[in-house]
């Protein structure tokens, strides 16, 4: 707008620039606290800060003067200063002009005023406090929302007025209780989704809002009626209300809305760094108050305002102008120095002279320091001669108001970067906090660091989770039997716990079963069904102990443990056990232990630097013994095993059947890191020539893991099995169960209807104990060593039975198809004798620690009449210091014939009181005897 065109709007008078720049001079805040601008010029920084209230007073030109004023504050550059203008002359609510509903009314239109999207967003004030004493000051009055006052439930009532006011305010509420809302909830949702959207969460949030909201604590704490006089907050509310308060003091009750108006600019002027919208506010509120006089309640709303300013000492960032015919009679009292101030005669002494009297005279608190009466001359019609002079002289330079610019920091544009740098700092924070929790995840098995398992399992470069499971974890196992048996023992563990608390004289241990319990690919197989089944002959002997009572019987806990395929991860495995060893003093050893190759080699030895004994289930391999003294195995050795071999080859052929001749076919492993194959088919080749048999030795290629190339230039297994067809001597399989099955492919596809001969090792046990597996190939009859008798019963005839029909009622189905006990035998013999040496300690020494190496010397122990009937056989190790192996160890032959269970052909070693068959080798003497 054109300068020419906003001075036409302002009226012209002598003085008219002083008066204008006197208002912008006071309507100007300040950067750093509140005093304005003139004063800080002058060098005063001390006393207190206010706002006068200026008292325009003159003759019957003050509505054009008013809205003067007002123009001039509309078109302040380069905002509008929040102001509004109300003329008293037309408020006829009251004919007592000092009513409290005039003085509400009026503060009621001055908060609509300053509450105006024309003021800007910056600009705009919220009147949380006044808007609820104001509310409360209207109900019961009329058609008032909520109360009415009745006889029966008024605090209820009143209540429910609040509660629907606080709903009103909240978009969200008023959605959720409109009348389609409640239908459209009520009719596509659960009835508990409608219940608590509907009525309980907004019904809680009110009291949560009655006890923390800030008007709420406000009113209670305000020092005016008393408040805590009844000291509840619907009692005080029940007050304010009409027809209640007509009986209260009429001044209390003005000054508490003063106040609650007041505190409304307070808390929006208030600097805080983390709200730039009160730096924002460059410009104090202005209330313009036309047509003041004794005949309506300008004076006492003056009075109260300067009340409250002198009993509170708070700054309020309001500009007050009263225009009328006179001041206030108590603000007549300080014309002592410089009378009605004259704006011709004072100009810009005129605030400084207010503030001097305001520093000497204020700290009386009484009202009339405050007032800062102004004469305002006749106004000059535009037919006058000095007209057009006095606009250009007095209004010209005047009349455009520019209010200070906000600091650089609080500019919107500058707020609108921060938060968005806050927010692009908080998702890239946000981003490397999920990445680390992902990258967390990917190498913890997919678990969070929250989650009790992660900080004892690895994520493998191969995929496979590894490490050892304390809580619940599975391996992300995809075989559903053996996510049974594991969850079975981790609440056996949390049992074991329990009666450790209930009898702490009992001796409690934990072991780790270690083993391969997952493939590369993770995908069920043969050597599931293994691992499952040797895990559940190891829960078995744990839930025995957990029904026993004795003093000297151990509390068992079992920790399984995963080291990939083929035992490659053993290692790192062992890495966590010594951790977890420092953690957990009742660690005392390590069963399980699968595949007789380098990598469990590598196990053994790190296991024996970290000093904890192990027993392991089914390894056989000759080197394993060499590899540590706290190894031991509850099976025999690949010695023995070709020793049984070569008899029952003998056997065979001294049967004088068609087949076999009296010669050998070797299979084993050209992979270099399996030293079971390669061990076994060693033992073999010596003990078929101390037969007489002609040895022929072949190697084959077994499969690479994913990414890796082939150990070797030899055939495939399937290959080999194919060359096979036509020996008409035994074909002795010494390699793992899995390329077995590939060697039978090969003979079912060539020579199904007239197989040869076949014998595997001990190995193949686990393709048996698969039965779907076990019948791909019914055609060709096969037979193989196993480590127990191969007649399993779940009636209750043995202990490791007993137990298996208690927990694992559906492997007892399939006893019918599989070689379950060979498997489950061997993990139950190998805990029996961990907690058979704990009790032998606690027996003989009770004082003495529970430790791995006093465990390991227990063990060694373990023959003569203290040997163990176990469920594979009898397990002695002879007396010998450095025997780690049973002496005269059970070992079966199996055949397959068909898709049936196998059928034993004959065992040797000691069973119980049982013989072993006619063919076998010589039994070994035992020492000490």
């Amino acid at each position: 707008m054109a300068s020419n065109e906003l001075d036409s709007h302002i009226p012209v008078f002598r003085g008219a620039g002083h008066l204008l720049r006197l208002i912008a001079d006071l309507v100007r805040r300040p950067r750093r606290r509140e005093c304005p601008e003139p004063v800080r010029h002058r060098g005063v920084a001390q006393g207190r800060e206010g706002l006068p209230v200026i008292c325009l007073v003159g003759g019957d030109d003050h509505p054009q003067l008013a809205k003067g004023i007002s123009y001039f504050l509309s078109h302040a550059d380069p905002r509008r200063v929040p102001h509004c203008l109300h003329d008293l002359r037309t408020d006829t609510a009251s004919s007592d002009p000092e009513s409290v509903e005039a003085v509400r009314r009026t503060l009621e239109r001055l908060a609509q005023g300053f509450a105006l999207s024309v003021n800007g967003s910056d600009g705009r004030v919220r009147f949380r406090r006044f808007g609820l004493v104001n509310w409360l000051a209207q109900t019961g009055v009329g058609n008032g929302p909520g109360y009415t006052g009745g006889l029966e439930g008024n605090d209820h009532t009143l209540l429910q007025g609040l509660r629907e006011r606080e709903f009103r305010r909240r978009r969200l509420f008023g959605l959720l209780r409109s009348p389609e809302t409640e239908l459209a909830v009520d009719g596509n949702v659960p009835w508990w989704v409608w219940l608590f959207a509907v009525h309980v969460f907004p019904l809680a949030w009110f009291r949560v809002r009655r006890g923390l909201g800030c008007e709420y604590r406000w009113l209670l704490n305000q020092p005016y009626l008393a408040p805590r006089d009844p000291g509840t907050f619907i009692g005080f509310a029940e007050r304010l209300t009409a027809p209640h308060n007509q009986v209260e003091d009429p001044e209390q009750l003005r000054k508490l809305m003063v106040n609650a108006f007041l505190e409304d600019l307070r808390v929006a002027f208030r600097r805080r760094i983390w709200r730039p919208r009160t730096a924002r506010r460059t410009a104090y509120c202005v209330a313009l108050l036309d047509g003041v006089g004794p005949g309506n309640c300008g004076y006492p709303l003056l009075q109260a305002v300067i009340d409250v300013r002198n009993e509170t000492g708070a700054f309020d960032p309001l500009l007050v102008i009263s225009c009328g015919a006179g001041p206030p009679a108590d603000g007549t009292r300080i014309r002592a120095d410089w009378g009605h101030s004259s704006l011709w005669e004072l100009s810009d002494r005129l605030y400084g002279g207010w503030r001097d009297t305001f520093l000497h005279q204020g700290r009386a608190r009484n009202r009339a320091p405050w007032y800062l009466p102004v004469t305002v001359p006749r106004l000059m019609p535009p037919s006058e001669e000095s007209y057009e002079l006095t606009r250009r002289l007095e209004v010209a330079q005047d009349a455009r108001l520019r209010i200070p610019e906000p600091p650089l920091w609080a500019r919107r544009v500058v707020s609108v970067m921060a938060v968005c740098g806050a927010l692009v700092a908080l998702l890239g924070a946000g981003g490397l906090v999920l990445g680390g929790e992902s990258n967390y995840r990917q190498a913890h098995c997919g678990l969070s660091r929250f989650e009790d398992d992660a900080a004892t399992l690895r994520t493998a470069g191969t995929g496979e989770c590894i490490g050892v499971a304390r809580h619940g974890f599975t391996f992300h196992s995809p075989d559903p039997s053996l996510d049974t048996t594991l969850r079975t023992i981790y609440a056996q563990n949390s049992r074991a716990e329990e009666v450790h608390q209930a009898s702490p004289e009992r001796p409690f241990v934990t072991l780790v079963h270690l083993s391969a319990l997952l493939s590369v690919s993770g995908k069920p197989t043969g050597q599931l069904a293994y691992g499952r089944e040797a895990l559940q002959g190891a829960a078995s002997a744990q839930s025995r102990q957990l029904r026993s009572t004795g003093a000297t019987e151990p509390i068992l806990r079992i920790f399984p443990a995963n080291a990939g395929s083929g035992m490659r991860f053993g290692t790192e495995v062992v890495d966590i056990l010594e951790q977890l060893k420092q953690q957990d003093p009742s660690l005392v050893g390590v069963t399980g232990l699968d595949q007789s190759r380098e990598a469990t080699n590598r196990t053994i030895r790190k296991l024996t630097a970290v000093g904890l004994p192990m027993v392991a289930t089914t390894l056989s391999a000759d080197s394993l013994v060499r590899q540590s003294p706290m190894y031991f195995q509850v099976s025999p050795q690949n010695t023995r095993e070709a020793d049984v071999a070569a008899a029952y080859a003998d056997h065979l052929v001294g049967q004088g059947t068609k087949r076999p001749t009296r010669r050998v076919r070797i299979i084993s492993s050209a992979d270099p890191s399996d030293t079971y194959s390669k061990t076994l088919s060693d033992d073999v080749a010596r003990r078929f020539r101390g037969r007489g048999f002609a040895v022929e030795r072949t190697s084959f290629t077994p499969p690479p893991p994913p990414g890796e190339e082939p150990s070797s230039d030899a055939p495939g297994p399937g290959a080999v099995g194919q060359r096979s067809c036509s020996y008409p001597g035994v074909v002795f399989f010494a390699g793992r169960s899995e390329d077995f099955e590939s060697l039978l492919g090969g003979i079912n596809e060539s020579c199904n209807s007239d197989p040869p001969a076949i014998i595997g090792g001990d190995d193949v046990a686990r393709l048996a104990a698969d039965a779907d597996r076990r019948g791909h190939y019914p055609g060709i009859p096969y037979d193989f060593l196993d480590f127990t008798l191969g007649s399993a019963r779940c009636d209750g005839t043995s202990e490791l039975y007993a137990e298996l029909s208690k927990l694992f009622p559906e492997e007892c189905a399939k006893v019918a198809s599989s070689s379950l006990d060979g498997h489950a035998a061997l993990g139950f013999d190998a805990v029996k004798l961990y907690i058979n040496a704990v009790k032998q300690l606690r027996e003989e020494a009770a004082q003495m620690p529970l430790t791995p190496p006093a465990v390991w010397h227990a063990i060694s122990g373990v023959h003569g009449d203290e040997a163990l009937d176990g469920e594979s056989g009898i397990i002695s190790f002879g007396g010998d210091v450095d025997r780690q192996v049973p002496l005269d160890k059970l070992l079966s032959v199996q055949h397959i014939d068909g898709v049936g269970r196998p059928a034993q052909a004959g065992f040797c070693g000691r069973v119980g009181g049982q013989k072993q068959s006619s063919w076998c080798p010589p039994l070994e003497a035992e020492q000490g005897r």
